[in-house]
């Protein structure tokens, strides 16, 4: 809880919807004043609590839910399709079957790093894990987000556009901003619904000013700097004061312009679309209007985008095969 407490109050720069922001601040600062330090381990589908504890031994609690999610999938899927298909989150283990996919979950509010929330380091590792696993043959990008922390998406991007295997992006309720800024990797993207949104690029910083109400308590700010220490914090002190300018054209304009520039390299309809089209200036879609502007390329079951991504695994080993047998030739 207190890493989402220290990003929403740095004044760091956001790739998030409003909404996700409105839910991050009552995450991280709920109304009644009291935040959980730990969540309680409870027994789920598929784990025993013991199992549970000695699972957190080697891995982050948001890998924990991730793991819990992917077994919920794994059942649906084993029930609904007679192919055996194998997703799993142990990237590593070469004793998997041929053609396994690499499940990636996005959910809930991006962060950087962090233990209890998704992290895009921890994701660019994984990937790099898969990519080196023989036994894996694709990736599926699981998203619900509305976005998030800005810092090290550049990274992580770099890493996502390095994969030599097929990505395929699956979302539901919401793929905005953060979320889509990694999503838009995949060479196929699929929302689940109609009614699932999508978009929200563009960038923003957002927090609270709390220096009058401390002034009330009686609480008075005391602050000096050196002599050649004029502009230290001055950004973000003109910002607090209502003077936006140089933050605005210093730090949210090039690191909008790497988002816009990263989505633009990722989906060939959005490609050659002006700068002022809505779609570059933060608006979101529903899955339809989505479809159009070339955000998405349409809707389906889970169940249907695992089957199409296990497929796309199954070509991309094929022809890697292929390749190799003529190079020995």
């Amino acid at each position: 809880m207190k890493e989402l407490q220290s990003l929403l109050s740095s004044g760091k720069p956001l790739f998030i919807t409003i909404d996700g922001f409105r839910q991050a601040m009552l995450t991280a600062f709920p109304l009644n004043g009291k935040t959980p330090e730990k969540p309680e381990v409870k027994s789920a589908f598929g784990m025993t609590k013991d199992e549970m504890i000695t699972y957190l031994g080697s891995h982050t609690w948001y890998q924990l839910e991730s793991h819990l999610a992917l077994l919920d999938i794994q059942k649906i899927t084993n029930q609904e399709n007679t192919t055996p298909i194998t997703l799993t989150d142990e990237f590593s283990d070469e004793q998997l079957p041929d053609n396994s996919i690499a499940y990636h979950r996005v959910f809930g509010t991006v962060m950087s790093d962090s233990y209890y929330y998704f992290s895009s380091k921890q994701l660019q590792s994984d990937l790099l894990a898969a990519e080196a696993n023989p036994q894996i043959s694709c990736h599926f990008l699981h998203i619900n987000s509305p976005g998030g922390e800005a810092w090290y998406l550049d990274r992580l991007s770099e890493t996502l556009r390095s994969c030599e295997k097929p990505i395929l992006t699956f979302y539901e309720q919401m793929c905005c901003s953060a979320g889509y800024y990694i999503g838009c990797h995949g060479q196929r993207i699929y929302a689940m619904t109609q009614n699932d949104y999508v978009g929200c690029i563009g960038t923003m910083c957002s927090f609270y000013d709390f220096e009058p109400y401390f002034a009330k308590l009686g609480i008075k700010k005391v602050e000096a700097k050196a002599t050649k220490s004029d502009l230290k914090n001055k950004v973000f002190d003109d910002l607090r004061k209502g003077k936006d300018e140089q933050f605005v054209k210093d730090i949210l304009d090039p690191m909008n312009a790497q988002f816009l520039s990263e989505v633009r390299s990722q989906r060939s309809k959005i490609a050659d679309l002006p700068d002022d089209t809505p779609v570059l200036r933060g608006e979101t879609f529903y899955t339809s209007q989505a479809v159009e502007l070339g955000l998405t390329d349409g809707s389906k079951t889970m169940v249907e985008a695992i089957v199409e991504t296990a497929t796309m695994g199954r070509e991309y080993t094929e022809a890697k095969n292929l390749k190799t047998a003529v190079y020995n030739i």
